[in-house]
């Protein structure tokens, strides 16, 4: 019987060990994360260009997936964007799928989704947001529409949901 006990005792110690050695209970940012800059805008027109090459966007892992020319947050909901054609566009928004809740995009034909990815919280507590990042890109020159409603899909869209939408105009270089 001792022995039971003392098996599972050491069972638990080692697993214990495990995730720590791993990394679980570590709440800290990790290396590599980095707060986008702000986003630049002519607050007369409400006009978002771009100033600056962004750096890097990385996932969770830190590997790098690709370049975007713009950053746009929640402020930047009913904007136009005008970036030359061939650039693109990282759009980030907070999400929390634990509670339901997640983005149902709709976009013009002729903008593609780089990438579409859902990044969890660092920290700890159940239930904390993340975020939702895309990153479009406008195939030719044009006006496109990147819109989307944030809901709970088997409830459907009620006239109570979030919605983001935005105008991206592709111009010549």
């Amino acid at each position: 019987m001792k022995t039971r006990h003392i098996i599972a005792i050491i069972g638990c110690v080692l697993i214990l060990a495990a995730g720590l050695i791993a990394g679980c209970t570590d709440s800290a940012t990790p290396a590599g994360k980095a707060t986008p800059p702000a986003v630049p805008t002519d607050n007369v027109t409400g006009v978002i260009t771009p100033s600056a090459t962004l750096p890097t966007v990385t996932t969770p892992s830190t590997a790098p997936v690709t370049t975007a020319t713009l950053y746009l947050n929640s402020t930047s909901n009913g904007k136009i964007v005008t970036i030359p054609a061939g650039e693109r566009v990282l759009v980030r928004l907070p999400e929390n799928p634990t509670t339901g809740y997640t983005w149902n995009v709709t976009s013009s034909r002729g903008i593609a989704i780089i990438s579409d990815t859902y990044t969890a919280p660092d920290a700890s507590l159940a239930g904390a947001p993340g975020y939702h990042e895309w990153i479009l890109a406008p195939e030719t020159v044009d006006t496109y529409l990147f819109k989307t409603v944030y809901l709970r899909p088997w409830v459907g869209a009620t006239s109570t949901d979030d919605t983001y939408s935005l105008v991206i105009q592709a111009t010549k270089d």
